[in-house]
C-alpha cells in the first residue's frame, strides 16, 4: 500500500463522491503558553492499495510522539479498502478529527501513520512559543 498524502489541516472532509476537501493545511502551531491545547485539527490520509489489497480490511493507527519519542496519543481502527471497479483502482481517503489535543511543551512532534504493523509515513508538527505582546 502506498501513502499518497498525509497532512494536518484546520478542517477537512470526504464528500459523498469520495473527493477530499481540505482547508488550512499546516505544520506549525504557535502557542502563548505551554502546555497548550489545540482545539481541533484534522489529519488527512490518502492511500493507494496494492492490487491484492482491494476489498480487504486493514488496521489504521496514528501515534503522536514528542521529540524524545514519548507517546502522547494514539487512535486506531479498522478500515475497509474499496473494491476494484472494472479496471479502475480507487484510492482510499480518510479524515480523522482530533479535538483538544494537548502539547506539553514547545518543540517538534510527530504523527506516525501505521497500516497494520507497518509504518507508512510520519508528519512533523512544530510547536512554537509565541511572543507575548509588549504592554505600553
Amino acid at each position: 500500500m502506498d501513502r499518497l498524502l498525509f497532512l494536518a489541516a484546520d478542517y477537512a472532509t470526504v464528500d459523498a463522491s469520495g473527493k477530499l476537501n481540505i482547508l488550512g493545511a499546516f505544520n506549525t502551531i504557535n502557542a502563548r503558553q505551554f502546555p497548550t491545547t489545540h482545539q481541533l485539527m484534522h489529519l488527512v490520509i490518502k492511500l493507494r492499495p496494492a492490487l491484492g489489497e482491494y476489498g480487504d480490511t486493514r488496521q489504521l493507527r496514528i501515534v503522536l510522539v514528542d521529540e524524545d519519542g514519548a507517546e502522547l496519543f494514539q487512535v486506531a481502527g479498522d478500515i475497509e479498502l474499496p473494491k476494484v471497479k472494472g479496471g479502475e483502482r480507487p484510492e482510499f481517503n480518510a479524515v480523522i478529527g482530533l479535538r483538544d489535543l494537548v502539547f506539553p511543551h514547545p518543540g517538534r512532534y510527530e504523527f506516525r501513520l501505521y497500516i497494520d504493523k507497518d509504518q507508512k509515513d510520519e508528519l512533523s508538527i512544530q510547536l512554537v512559543q509565541a511572543e507575548q505582546p509588549q504592554e505600553q
